[in-house]
């Protein structure tokens, strides 16, 4: 299977949202209650929200495509003030799901790490989601700390980790 990645445009954000709600079903319905996913989800993925943050200069999205149309994205934000790189959403499709693309759009979000002079990336991965969280630790990342994640009246536990983009500097950055 082929994929190209590419950076999102504003007609991408239809798709961004198709895709993650089809994954947030796929990966959340079994722990977070449907009401509290629409909830969420229409409050920060609607088409108005999208737009914003579209329009966020610190913010970048890569779209990753099939031969079928857009199967994955990534969404990234550099944070000024603390000198630190997020990777804020990794949605990729149930059906392209580990064939590759979660790969080619993690090696975007870390060429846009680079480009911002950041020496880490880091993200948060709910902690009853496995499958993601060791996804990203075959890819290096280290979770260092627990917070609670809130999607309307569910709370749930993140891990919150980073993997430096020189593999040999083995200190933590400061939490």
């Amino acid at each position: 299977m082929t994929f190209s990645v590419q950076p999102w445009q504003k007609h991408d954000l239809r798709a961004v949202r198709e895709i993650t709600w089809t994954t947030w079903q796929s990966a959340y319905a079994a722990f977070i209650p449907a009401d509290d996913l629409k909830t969420y989800f229409g409050a920060h993925y609607s088409p108005r929200a999208l737009r914003a943050v579209y329009a966020d200069p610190f913010v970048d999205g890569f779209i990753g495509t099939a031969e079928y149309g857009p199967a994955g994205y990534i969404r990234t934000r550099y944070v000024r003030e603390e000198h630190r790189f997020y990777v804020t959403s990794l949605y990729i499709l149930p059906a392209f799901q580990g064939v590759g693309l979660g790969g080619l759009l993690l090696a975007a979000a870390d060429e846009r790490a680079r480009h911002h002079g950041v020496d880490a990336v880091w993200l948060g991965v709910m902690t009853r989601n496995v499958r993601a969280l060791d996804w990203y630790r075959r890819r290096g990342f280290r979770f260092i700390r627990k917070e609670p994640f809130v999607l309307s009246a569910t709370t749930v536990e993140q891990r919150i980790g980073y993997r430096k983009m020189n593999a040999a500097e083995a200190e933590a950055p400061p939490p």
